[in-house]
């Protein structure tokens, strides 16, 4: 099964800034993996585009340039990775079905933050532009 919108995958990984011998930033293990489920927007979108149709047992390396990642530094972006590369390695553990639970929490979530899964129509927010 390959990892596709609506599939929940179980990475092990690591995230590093710049390269491979940068900061660890965020690290999944074997024994404590991300679950994470695809197509669903809560996903870094390099991210999830350079791991889609990947399938269990494949190993990933990317790196995410930083416009894609926390985006180059500005006086508006202050963010501390603004302006670095993610180098990203890993493997893909387990692809599946998400379970009901896991779409119901995904529908509750959204609910409880007034998200909705479709994003290709607008609710009516036009904006009059006063001369």
């Amino acid at each position: 099964m390959k990892i596709e919108d609506l599939k929940v995958a179980r990475l092990a990984y690591t995230i590093q800034s710049d390269g491979p011998n940068g900061p660890i930033l965020e690290q999944a293990t074997t024994e404590k993996p991300r679950v994470m489920m695809f197509g669903v927007g809560r996903i870094m979108k390099s991210f999830s585009d350079a791991l889609r149709d990947l399938e269990a047992g494949e190993s990933f390396v990317f790196t995410i340039p930083p416009e894609e990642a926390f985006g180059v530094p500005s006086p508006q972006n202050q963010h501390p990775l603004a302006g670095h590369a993610l180098f990203v390695r890993g493997e893909v553990l387990e692809v599946r079905d998400p379970t009901i639970e896991e779409m119901n929490a995904e529908v509750e979530y959204r609910r409880a933050n007034g998200l909705h899964f479709h994003h290709d129509h607008e609710h009516g927010h036009h904006e009059h532009h006063h001369h």
